[in-house]
């Protein structure tokens, strides 16, 4: 009897025994899982990356902008050479598309246009390429065909070279110079010629503002160049040369 009591206390101890190493097992993978060991890794890795990723969106936001100092072929140039910088181009009014699209290639700067050189423009019509930095309207370049037959966009004539807001700072007129162009600044670097209108305005905002007019001869034509003021700060918003002078209703806003 002894002995049977004996084997089963045996069996039943050995029945615990065994549930107790199992347990003990389960714990053990649990603890040393490697799921719980990413998930710690990964919280300090995503702390990581999102303070860099903060860092990143605070110099991205504060980066400065890129300057282009006004060049001595502007400085130097006539107003009525027609010649405009933007970034670090230099176009040429009343050349062929081409030529601007060959400047624009060169630029260390990167702009966004859609157009094709190769697309073809019945004779007479118009079409205005806009470019954007950044998502940013920057300039707009209008060609017309002036032949009496279709030609291909990359032979038709540039009859309007527009300065967007979003490039003022590093768009220069010919007879620009480095200082930051106001109102005063701007007769100042015309002041050979006198402006042909000066006409108050507001955009879309109903923000105040004053367009000078000036008319210059080129080669056989007549080009008008229009710059548009802050109606407070005076500080230069946006200019274009363009072949026609606008009446008041057409002008820059």
């Amino acid at each position: 009897m002894r002995i049977r009591r004996l084997i089963v206390t045996l069996v039943i101890l050995s029945i615990l025994l065994a549930g107790c190493g199992k347990k003990e097992s389960d714990v053990g993978a649990q603890t040393g899982d490697n799921t719980v060991f990413s998930m710690k890794v990964d919280s300090i890795i995503d702390k990581e990356n999102s303070s860099g990723a903060e860092k990143s969106m605070d110099e991205e936001q504060f980066a400065e902008p890129v300057k282009f100092e006004c060049m001595e072929i502007i400085k130097s140039a006539s107003p009525d050479s027609g010649l405009v910088q933007i970034d670090d181009m230099v176009f040429q009014y009343g050349a062929k598309f081409s030529e601007i699209a060959n400047v624009v290639e060169q630029s260390e700067c990167t702009y966004e246009a859609e157009y094709n050189i190769s697309s073809v423009v019945p004779a007479g019509e118009t079409l205005g390429i806009r470019f954007y930095k950044e998502e940013e309207p920057y300039f707009m370049i209008c060609v017309e065909n002036f032949k009496t037959e279709t030609v291909e966009l990359k032979d038709c004539i540039v009859y309007s070279i527009r300065a967007q807001n979003a490039s003022m700072g590093n768009a220069y007129y010919a007879g620009f110079s480095d200082e930051t162009m106001n109102y005063t600044t701007v007769k100042d670097a015309i002041k050979d010629y006198e402006p042909e209108q000066e006409i108050f305005g507001s955009d879309i905002h109903g923000n105040k503002e004053l367009g000078i007019m000036y008319s210059f001869p080129f080669q056989e034509n007549e080009m008008f160049v229009y710059f548009i003021f802050d109606g407070i700060s005076n500080e230069l918003l946006k200019f274009e040369i363009a072949e026609k002078s606008y009446d008041r209703v057409a002008w820059l806003w």
